[in-house]
């Protein structure tokens, strides 16, 4: 009877120690458990989120360029000439146009378009640095004004439209850019050649070139400046030629001024004209 008593009361005990194990690991609810050391979580939520520190992104389209004025002008036969500088547009901005009277020289419908009969240019493929365009434009004249310290000379070449122009403009720098040296082969008579610097894009609100150029023709060399540059349907070409015989080809460039403030003087008539389109 006394060992009986002793089995019942190590059941109570037992029992007892369940209940409790029970009570402290309660199966039954869910756990939050921990990754085993060495272990990255096992989905994306489990990785605690940080701020990004990455830019935001920024817009990388082009800005557009400011419209070019007078891009759309359109020049005619009797326009045109409001493009020539004036003698006294020379007299304020070239040195050498400062010392004696000017004297005209090409006047309007003087000089026709083109290479004189039977002339050519050498290589051929440096004709249109001396014609400008391959064909002959809607409409054409020239103008000069000489003393004996200065020649200058203006071309105005007119194109059917802007677009026209612009493509010109571009074969003409191309052209330009290609040929350093080239000649005009005359019948009969002596030619001229040219031997010229690369071309430096002229400042303006009109796009242009300007080249410094040796100029020799009947036995004299002579130094030069030569721009283009193109206003509407318009492409203006002009010389400067400095007449100081027997001087440094420095010295000679230095009475013509300088190819900025020649470019701006041509600039700043070609502003003019364009306001007076209306």
């Amino acid at each position: 009877m006394e060992e009986r008593s002793r089995w019942w009361w190590w059941l109570v005990v037992v029992a007892v120690v369940v209940v409790v194990v029970l009570l402290v690991v309660q199966p039954w609810a869910e756990h939050q458990t921990e990754p085993p050391p060495g272990t990255s979580p096992s989905s994306a939520s489990d990785v605690p989120s940080a701020p990004s520190t990455a830019p935001s992104p920024t817009s990388t389209t082009p800005a557009t360029p400011a419209p070019v004025p007078g891009a759309d002008a359109v020049f005619d036969t009797t326009t045109l000439a409001t493009l020539f500088v004036t003698d006294a547009d020379l007299v304020a901005d070239v040195p050498a146009a400062a010392g004696t009277p000017l004297q005209p020289g090409i006047g309007a419908g003087d000089l026709a378009w083109g290479l004189p009969s039977g002339s050519t240019i050498e290589p051929a493929s440096c004709t249109t640095a001396v014609t400008v365009v391959d064909s002959e434009p809607d409409a054409f004249d020239a103008r000069s004004s000489s003393n004996e310290a200065l020649d200058w000379e203006q071309r105005v070449t007119v194109l059917d439209d802007g677009t026209d122009a612009r493509e010109a403009f571009a074969d003409l720098v191309t052209t330009v850019d290609a040929c350093p040296e080239y000649s005009q082969v005359n019948p009969g008579v002596d030619g001229s050649s040219w031997v010229a610097q690369p071309a430096i894009e002229g400042q303006g609100a009109y796009p242009s070139i300007v080249q410094e150029i040796t100029h020799r023709s009947e036995g004299s060399s002579l130094p030069e400046y030569r721009g283009h540059m193109l206003v509407g349907n318009a492409i203006v070409t002009w010389t400067a030629t400095s007449l100081a015989v027997d001087t440094a080809p420095d010295a000679a460039l230095a009475t013509l001024g300088d190819p900025a403030s020649l470019n701006a003087m041509v600039q700043a008539r070609a502003q003019q004209a364009v306001g007076g389109l209306g």
